[in-house]
């Protein structure tokens, strides 16, 4: 018996944990979201997070099953409402270690739904659902995927790049509780939370505007993923990639962080985009930010018609209720 209980964080919602077993921190559990309803949509959508990140886009969840959709959002491990007190909030060491938590939640909504389940993957999230996405092993589990600005390469400087990531990635192998810097922009967080120049409202503890500092068993883990991705994938379901048209970098805030991706360089994911290969579809959105489910009105309709219509097209919507 599947029982979901009233979500912790946002009203309306409903949660579920699933347990993850045992991992080099102890206990591993991830979490499970959804709207409140006796009836659902046959087909259906699974949202994974970024880095520094949780599910709390209520109006995204309501759009999606006003319109025919089920939204389901998971927490990934040691994030959200999955992290434990015994755990460091993002601590990883393999990117399959996120795998677990997609597979668990995808089997269960295929479970729940009788219509096609589509994957839904946001900056590491985007490079995490690729990997999963573009192994054969789980493919019966969805039929679509779409990338909200993946995040296929650290947005440094190319000595960074090149030199100190690769090196810390080696490092991370034998030390992977090194503490390192990492990290954003310090001005993304601001750009989004209404306590700052953004609308939004979120929990700053799960998602600070400055993260902590990360793990090299982290660094590693994201590098041997972005240099497997790099590399170029085949997918045998749809894909679409959407992102912003512009990147911004600052030592200073201004207006221009409103309009620009302030985490990732888009032309990093412009040009391993184009090296994906099958029923793979890219556009860019002016005037949007990293997360573009929270850009401003006009940009944030944009990627939300655009993930429609391609829905639409891909998966007809036609007599999409079940009861329970």
């Amino acid at each position: 018996m599947i029982s979901f209980v009233d979500d912790t964080e946002l009203k309306g919602y409903e949660q579920l944990t699933i347990q993850q077993g045992n991992d080099y921190e102890g206990n591993v559990q991830c979490t499970l979201v959804r709207l409140k309803s006796n009836t659902r949509r046959k087909t259906a959508v699974l949202h994974v997070h970024g880095f520094n990140d949780y599910f709390f886009h209520d109006h995204i969840g309501r759009i999606f099953f006003d319109n025919n959709i089920d939204f389901y959002a998971v927490d990934l491990r040691k994030s959200g409402r999955s992290i434990l007190p015994h755990q460091k909030m993002n601590n990883l060491r393999s990117i399959s270690e996120y795998f677990e938590d997609i597979k668990s939640s995808l089997q269960l909504i295929r479970q729940l739904h009788e219509g096609q389940v589509i994957l839904f993957g946001h900056s590491m999230g985007g490079l995490v659902a690729a990997l999963f996405a573009a192994d054969p092993k789980n493919a019966a589990l969805f039929d679509g995927l779409f990338l909200n600005s993946p995040f296929f390469e650290q947005n440094k400087d190319v000595l960074t790049r090149k030199l100190l990531i690769p090196l810390v990635a080696n490092l991370g192998k034998s030390f992977p509780n090194m503490r390192v810097p990492g990290g954003f922009s310090k001005f993304y967080g601001p750009s989004l939370h209404q306590s700052e120049h953004g609308i939004w409202n979120y929990n700053l503890l799960w998602k600070p505007h400055v993260a902590d500092l990360v793990n090299a068993g982290w660094v590693r883990a994201i590098y041997l993923a972005q240099k497997e991705i790099q590399s170029g994938k085949r997918f045998t379901k749809p894909v679409l990639i959407a992102f912003p048209q512009k990147s911004y970098a600052n030592f200073r805030w201004n207006d221009r962080f409103m309009t620009a991706d302030a985490v990732v360089n888009v032309k990093h994911i412009r040009k391993y985009a184009k090296k994906m290969t099958g029923d793979v579809r890219i556009f860019e959105i002016p005037d949007a930010v990293h997360d573009l489910f929270l850009s401003s009105q006009e940009p944030r309709n944009q990627a939300i018609e655009l993930v429609f219509n391609w829905i639409g097209e891909k998966f007809p919507l036609s007599d999409n209720k079940q009861e329970f």
